[in-house]
């Protein structure tokens, strides 16, 4: 009988880093129930470790992940791919492109060699991809890790009662002036928030002042710190990017809490109100709507995030991005319910 397909996953992470995050423990997942074997190494993997994989067995795929921050080069992913056998390489880009941001040599140097491609967006997102790379482009988007989507529902008598409205975001800034044009719309939605009477309003992140700023949050905390609010908030930068947004947005989801967010081009697919997500054009629509929320009464709020929970943790993980980026390129089952068939339609670029 044949073993399953071998994956080699080049990360994005510098060792040590936990097994619960960067489709880590998607993979564990997907090889424990005998679809695929992986194996993981980090970026700056030695050629005496590449060597040894090699000698270990030829991968039928590398994956390979946001290539950053080890500096690739061409020639070095060239002479990686010879001696792994010269096997198809698929590239997951999650981070978003454009003005000052601009592509990196290490990730171009990946992309020149890759079979597929996928982006947290389209739009020019996609094409800045597809031509560095000189291939189309497949849309995925942000998902929860399933550590977060995984995580235990809440006990009743657990902490304190929620209250508020939990902001979480950071705001570049030097000499208080927005490094990214976007933020300036997130600070904006912090002023529109505090102007809400009653909001207990907490705002976590780099670069804010102010008496409602709490400072940053570690990334395994988000979860927890959501969980303190009665409402969570925040605003997305490259706006303007098709399907877009932040990996904040299905881990607010996962907390269980209503969260008020931007909406950006081709989101249709994404639930509405009834899970608690409500998104909006500008700022003030936000502090609006976040406003309106408040008078509904914490019971009420509480059944609308429980409900948008329970949609990311059957749609929205790891787990479903991952077979859907594997399926195009091995006997991996795609995820067919849900949002993924419209994610899927959505297309090249």
């Amino acid at each position: 009988m044949a073993s399953p397909p071998l994956v080699l996953h080049v990360s994005n992470e510098h060792p040590p880093v936990s097994a619960d995050y960067g489709f880590l423990r998607a993979f564990r997942e997907l090889s424990a129930q005998g679809v695929l074997r992986h194996e993981w190494i980090a970026p700056a993997a030695t050629p005496e470790r590449i060597a040894g994989l090699a000698a270990g067995g030829l991968p039928d795929l590398v994956f390979v992940q946001s290539p950053q921050p080890h500096p690739w080069t061409r020639r070095d992913v060239a002479a990686l791919l010879r001696r792994l056998g010269s096997p198809p390489v698929v590239v997951w880009e999650g981070d978003a492109w454009g003005g000052r941001k601009r592509l990196r040599a290490r990730n171009v140097a990946w992309l020149r060699h890759a079979d597929g491609v996928y982006s947290v967006a389209l739009g020019r997102q996609a094409e800045l991809l597809r031509r560095a790379g000189g291939r189309p482009v497949r849309y995925v988007p942000h998902v929860t890790p399933l550590c977060f989507a995984e995580a235990p529902d809440e006990a009743p008598h657990e902490g304190a009662a929620p209250r508020g409205v939990a902001l979480v975001g950071s705001r570049l800034t030097f000499c208080g002036i927005e490094l990214i044009p976007d933020d300036g719309e997130r600070t904006r939605l912090a002023r529109e928030l505090a102007r809400v009477p009653d909001c207990g309003l907490s705002i976590y992140g780099r670069g804010w002042r102010g008496p409602h700023a709490v400072g940053p949050v570690p990334y395994d905390d988000q979860v927890a710190v959501m969980r303190r609010a009665l409402i969570t908030a925040g605003w997305d930068r490259f706006r303007r990017h098709p399907g877009y947004f932040s990996d904040r947005l299905p881990i607010a989801m996962s907390a269980g809490r209503p969260h008020v967010t931007s909406r950006q081009p081709d989101l249709g697919w994404l639930p509405g109100p009834e899970t608690g997500l409500h998104l909006t054009d500008t700022p003030r629509e936000a502090a609006e709507r976040v406003r309106d929320l408040l008078g509904a009464g914490p019971e009420r709020l509480l059944a609308d995030g429980a409900r948008g929970r329970a949609w990311a943790r059957a749609h929205l993980t790891e787990l479903h991005a991952l077979r859907h980026m594997l399926a195009h390129h091995l006997p991996v089952p795609a995820p067919r319910s849900g949002p993924w068939p419209a994610i899927a339609a959505l297309g090249t670029g």
